[in-house]
């Protein structure tokens, strides 16, 4: 009898122990994820000034991004064949410039547009053109993300098992692109 109290006690002890352990690195994970929205938030508020912000999101969070927030790039990437789940990263850049010189004339107005480029302006008696509205609109995403390196045996190529290569994909709406990202080593 004495053994089987000794036994359930030792059990209790080790479910105890346990219990803390869990506590603790629920209370760990807790305040680490508190942080990062933290801070993802901070850089929301920040973005309308500095026109930049950085987010970490988990896996989650990266799919809500792309199903509500960026549909398109999400067409992009399945017709590319890009896992979701094998993104790293995302750079995303929205190019809007836009020249307002406004001249008044009296005469025939024009518009010519492009999914890109909107062109207004007015055609003048003596054949001139006045450019008044000119408007440039460009979304540019970068995707860098893990996918296995092509291998051959025997003629047969495959990826099967193939080691793992981090690479990238630009998709532009308009035109083409390159974007560079320089990251300092810390010694």
């Amino acid at each position: 009898m004495i053994n089987y109290f000794q036994t359930v006690k030792n059990i209790a002890i080790i479910m105890f122990i346990g219990l803390i352990i869990w506590f603790y690195k629920d209370w760990q994970f807790q305040k680490s994820e508190n942080i990062r929205q933290t801070e993802n938030m901070r850089q929301v508020r920040m973005s309308d000034s500095l026109r930049f912000s950085s987010q970490i999101v988990n896996s989650n969070e990266l799919k809500d991004y792309l199903q509500y927030q960026n549909s398109d790039l999400l067409n992009n990437l399945s017709k590319e064949g890009v896992k979701t789940n094998r993104i790293k990263e995302i750079v995303s850049t929205n190019y809007v410039y836009r020249d307002t010189t406004y001249q008044v004339h009296k005469e025939n107005k024009f518009t010519d547009s492009t999914k890109c480029l909107t062109i207004k302006g007015t055609i003048n008696t003596d054949g001139s053109v006045s450019i008044t509205d000119r408007k440039f609109n460009n979304k540019t995403d970068a995707v860098a993300y893990w996918e296995r390196k092509q291998w051959s045996f025997l003629g047969i190529k495959s990826r099967f098992l193939g080691r793992k290569q981090m690479t990238a994909k630009v998709f532009n709406e308009c035109g083409e692109s390159q974007i560079i990202k320089i990251e300092k080593k810390e010694n």
